[in-house]
């Protein structure tokens, strides 16, 4: 978990969830230029998010609209990056292997110089006011997109001439067009990179202890893909203790076949 020193500056906690090889390090996303047509100046944004998948949707919507993106997975990482990195925006999701992305909602609106945005992000919108009282200055629910969410994570209005809705499906970010095709319009190789993670959590020694996290990022998951009957049966499988079901659910919806 964040915690703040005595100069105000982050310091990471104890690191307590399973790193990737991008938590060792920020490396940027994207490094697009400012797209003509945005009421939005140029911005850079740290993504502390988990999910492959979620985050390949955040990075769209980044680079059509000129903001410069880096990404990590934990808190622990977010909080070395953020000693050194100044950021206009933080976009947090709320579960994280290492702890609550509340947690780094609080530290970050206490700051003297804080970020100009602090938004949360979830695929359970019952976190929404939780978020917002903890400093959060906007919430996200997933799946994000452009049309419902960018003025929300920019705090700028985009001209009335861009075409959100447009650019939303152009970018395969339109819910309603995935809707009734499973996985349709998803990245193959982040959703199967998300399911293979959590499927080697689960299968671990420890597994049964990670099963609430676990059963948490596949309704993010889920609601990422505008599925929510993938996320219903995840959160049917926590509230039953089934770890087995969760294993046999994430095997249905891994992508099927070469992905290259």
């Amino acid at each position: 978990m964040p915690h703040l020193s005595p100069d105000r500056s982050l310091t990471p906690g104890p690191q307590t969830g399973p790193l990737s090889a991008a938590s060792n390090g920020p490396a940027p996303m994207t490094d697009e230029p400012f797209i003509p047509g945005f009421a939005i100046p140029p911005h850079t944004m740290l993504l502390v998010e988990d999910s492959r998948l979620a985050a390949e949707a955040v990075r769209l919507i980044c680079r059509r609209s000129g903001i410069r993106l880096r990404r990590v997975e934990t808190l622990a990482s977010a909080a070395l990056h953020l000693k050194t990195y100044r950021p206009d925006i933080v976009l947090i999701d709320l579960g994280l292997p290492d702890g609550s992305g509340l947690d780094l909602i609080r530290a970050l609106a206490q700051l003297s110089e804080r970020p100009e945005r602090i938004v949360a992000i979830s695929g359970h919108d019952e976190m929404r006011e939780v978020a917002l009282d903890a400093g959060a200055d906007a919430f996200l629910l997933k799946p994000v997109s452009m049309a419902q969410h960018l003025r929300a994570l920019t705090g700028y209005a985009p001209l009335p001439s861009a075409d959100l809705a447009a650019m939303d499906r152009a970018l395969g970010l339109c819910a309603q067009a995935r809707s009734g095709q499973r996985n349709a319009g998803a990245d193959p190789l982040a959703l199967r990179d998300d399911l293979r993670k959590m499927r080697a959590l689960l299968g671990g020694p420890e597994g049964r202890r990670h099963l609430q996290y676990a059963g948490q990022f596949l309704v993010s998951v889920g609601r990422a893909l505008a599925d929510e009957g993938f996320a219903e049966a995840a959160q049917s499988a926590v509230a039953r203790g089934d770890p087995a079901a969760l294993m046999a659910l994430m095997e249905e919806q891994e992508p099927a076949g070469p992905l290259i």
